[in-house]
């Protein structure tokens, strides 16, 4: 290679590597200031025979779901096959645009998602149906939620069986 060359692939290099630094160094502020005010961040309250549980947030990831950071525990709650869960949201979650991920799992283990997508105000509280089919059991959900001008998303998550 010519010299003029290797230089332009060496500052091209050190600008991708200053962009993925920078990047990350905005993810891990945004997670820090999320974890220093767990108290106002929303809850999700989900409901499944006789069972009530408040959930908190999980993760936090990018717009693009590309990078994602823990920021809670995944919740689980014992949803029986044929019976409902019922998710009731806040004011903070149900006044946004949201989105639910039903994951469902067959008898081979494959699992499949049905997503549905909220405008806001939409809906403050929402059902899923769980099947008696063993063939498509309820194994868990996911509502997410964009913030900070889209710069990230929030992620409750409940493991239900």
């Amino acid at each position: 290679m010519r010299s003029r060359t290797k230089k332009i692939v060496a500052a091209v290099s050190v600008l991708m590597v200053v962009a993925l630094l920078a990047y990350g160094s905005v993810l891990v502020l945004i997670v820090k200031g999320i974890n220093d005010r767990p108290e106002s961040l929303p809850k999700i309250t989900a409901y499944a025979h006789g069972k009530t549980i408040e959930i908190e947030p999980a993760g936090y990831c990018t717009i693009d779901l590309s990078q994602c950071a823990q920021v809670g525990d995944i919740s689980e709650l014992d949803v029986p096959a044929g019976y409902p869960l019922q998710l009731s949201l806040s004011n903070d979650v149900s006044s946004e645009r949201w989105a639910l991920l039903a994951v469902y799992e067959d008898a081979d283990g494959n699992q499949t998602g049905e997503p549905r997508l909220f405008e806001a105000d939409e809906a403050k509280a929402v059902t899923v149906e769980s099947s008696k089919d063993p063939l498509k059991q309820l194994v868990g959900v996911e509502i997410h939620l964009a913030v900070s001008n889209n710069q990230g998303v929030l992620i409750w998550s409940v493991k239900t069986a």
